[in-house]
């Protein structure tokens, strides 16, 4: 109940202040097990790739933003669950493996921190578990919310925010490297236009 009203709200908010506008979701699979990778340059992000998928979305965040136990409550119930950067976290990644059994989509951040407005390199870590999961891989890319608010900003401020969802693909058969590649290249899609 809390995820759907806080995402309704949210959706009416982004499109009256940013002109929010999402295309590609027919790619995000009707049912059945998902990854969803983004771009990730402010915490609008999460909000607006939950608003712009048809489906709920399961995130992945970094711990610190569950030591405030208000906060760690609205966090669970929108989905959310953490991940301690810097080491193997094997209790985050039984969850996601656990979600994905159930056929849910997780999404994570493979940059594993907010950029200036340009990729950063991808967490190898990310990249394992994006390959060990074996689910397909939609891409997610996100412009528009650096300008909206960035790390440097205290609150957002009103600028037009897009979400492009890629043609879901499979990692069999990748390595690491080719996998980053791969992400990347559709991710240009926030930087260049499409």
């Amino acid at each position: 109940m809390i995820y759907y009203l806080c995402k309704y709200l949210a959706l009416f908010l982004l499109k009256l202040f940013s002109s929010f506008r999402a295309s590609g979701r027919e790619h995000i699979p009707r049912y059945g097990p998902c990854f969803l990778v983004s771009n990730h340059s402010s915490y609008l992000d999460p909000v607006v790739l939950g608003c712009a998928s048809p489906r709920r979305v399961y995130f992945v965040a970094k711990e610190e933003l569950f030591r405030n136990p208000l906060a760690a409550f609205f966090l669970r119930q929108l989905g959310a669950f953490p991940l301690r950067r810097g080491e193997v976290d094997k209790e985050a990644v039984q969850t996601i493996f656990r979600l994905l059994r159930e056929g849910k989509v997780v999404c994570f951040f493979p940059e594993g921190t907010r950029n200036e407005g340009t990729l950063l390199p991808f967490r190898k870590g990310a990249l394992k578990l994006l390959l060990r999961g074996n689910a397909p891989i939609v891409v997610a890319s996100i412009r528009g919310t650096y300008e909206s608010f960035s790390r440097h900003r205290k609150f957002p401020r009103p600028f037009p925010i897009r979400v492009v969802f890629s043609p879901p693909f499979s990692p069999e058969g990748l390595t690491p490297e080719t996998l980053e590649d791969e992400i990347r290249k559709r991710m240009e899609v926030a930087f260049h236009g499409s």
